[in-house]
């Protein structure tokens, strides 16, 4: 065992295992657990099946095209997500019964290009290594060691998500896949993020000040007509 590249391995997958964690987190609060399990199983069974036929040769498959296709739906998923949120915190929030359950499709769909992307680039971290390094084994192991670190903190947030409103749910969702959506079609068209994965962080602030900042125009739109009756009464 080479405990530098296992060590090597597990920081590397732990980012991209936790990135794709948040993405299935963020399908199963919105469209239920179910859909983004088999979304997860889907994607995670397609990179078992290719990384044992192609082996090294998935080292040379483009990702930045991969990013950039999976990009643009994350991006397409979290744009409808987060306008709708921002519409309903704007007016219908108070209102239990103006919420719409989650599209399963949507569901499955978002957690399977997540998981596939990231799952991905695990392999390629874990090929590399081992490749270079001739300590495949260790690789695997080190990513194996990720892998269930992130599903425990995973299964860990089913309550307390439980807990939380579900219109707010879709708002943080629409935010953070909006955000991993820019990131990810910004780098296969050539941008270069300042803070790299990590200015997924700015994006998302960035997205969340400025539909915050929605969700004040439509209350204070949505309040006016209340205003004019009670003036003219």
């Amino acid at each position: 065992m080479n405990w530098g590249f296992a060590a090597t391995a597990f920081g590397g997958s732990l980012v991209e295992f936790v990135e794709a964690a948040i993405i299935v987190v963020a399908a199963a609060a919105t469209a239920g657990w179910a859909p983004a399990l088999y979304g997860t199983l889907a994607a995670a069974g397609i990179l078992v099946v290719a990384t044992g036929g192609l082996g090294f040769a998935l080292l040379h498959l483009p990702i930045a095209v991969l990013r950039g296709v999976i990009g643009s739906l994350l991006l397409l998923f979290g744009v409808k997500w987060l306008a709708k949120a921002t519409y309903r915190l704007g007016t219908r929030w108070r209102h239990k019964s103006s919420e719409e359950p989650g599209d399963p499709r949507l569901g499955f769909a978002t957690a399977f290009n997540g998981v596939l992307l990231e799952g991905a680039e695990v392999v390629f971290i874990v090929l590399a290594l081992g490749a270079t390094g001739k300590a495949l084994g260790s690789a695997v192991v080190g990513a194996a060691a990720a892998v269930v670190l992130v599903i425990l903190a995973t299964v860990a947030a089913r309550g307390p998500l439980a807990k939380v409103p579900d219109v707010v749910l879709k708002f943080v969702v629409g935010i953070m896949l909006t955000s991993f959506g820019t990131l990810w079609l910004g780098e296969a068209l050539g941008i270069h993020w300042w803070g790299s994965d990590a200015s997924v962080i700015w994006l998302a602030l960035g997205n969340l000040a400025l539909s915050w900042l929605a969700v004040g125009l439509l209350r204070r739109g949505s309040s006016a007509p209340a205003v004019v009756g009670k003036v003219s009464a």
